[in-house]
């Protein structure tokens, strides 16, 4: 999880907002003006744009991604942001499987160790997956895989890699020296960098 959440100054007209975006056809690029022709014009409300690109529902450039899509239809919006959630707050997650049943002050207390803000700004952020909370159903949606564990035994941080099978290519004679074979990697759905280098450790480790 990023340590830099972004939030909503203020989450008054956060879940109007959400309800007019399901309701409004997909824009090309989700920008100010679309936000102001959805009838919102308060800059509190702008901040918006970072909360729904930290989710993964735009792009860094605003534009809609795969999540965007299916949260429009509202029959799967709620599932859509129960699964965003989980993702985009892993660690918190990690923490607590029920992370969002827990009151806002417990919230506020764990935002404010993680990313190490203030006060005010934990509480904002707290508020802010609060009510994002309220707007999905987790009880369809199955926790995103966790790639790191740490040996309670040993306390070694251990990486369990996705379950892919290897793509292998038919055995192709390189200069008569050996076979070659290709192999991919599907890298989790996670904006947690530490995740990837642990992975890319661990692969390193063990093709040497």
């Amino acid at each position: 999880m990023d340590v830099n959440v972004p939030y909503m100054p203020s989450v008054k007209n956060l879940k109007e907002i959400l309800t007019k975006i399901q309701k409004a056809a997909v824009p090309e690029r989700f920008t100010y003006e679309f936000l102001t022709d959805l009838g919102f014009k308060s800059s509190n409300d702008k901040s918006i744009l970072k909360v729904l690109k930290y989710l993964g529902f735009l792009g860094s450039g605003g534009e809609p991604q795969t999540a965007y899509r299916e949260y429009v239809n509202e029959s799967k919006s709620k599932q859509v942001m129960a699964q965003r959630l989980r993702i985009a707050f892993d660690d918190l997650y990690a923490s607590n499987k029920s992370a969002h049943t827990r009151t806002v002050d417990d919230l506020k207390g764990w935002f404010k160790t993680k990313t190490g803000k203030s006060d005010s700004v934990a509480l904002k952020i707290a508020t802010t997956f609060k009510t994002l909370a309220s707007t999905a159903d987790f009880s369809n949606v199955t926790p995103p895989k966790k790639e790191i564990e740490t040996n309670e035994e040993t306390g070694k941080t251990e990486v369990n890699l996705p379950q892919v099978p290897p793509i292998i290519q038919p055995p192709q004679p390189v200069n008569n020296m050996g076979l070659v074979y290709r192999i991919e990697i599907h890298l989790p759905d996670t904006q947690n960098i530490e995740t990837h280098r642990a992975i890319f450790k661990a692969l390193k480790e063990e093709l040497m």
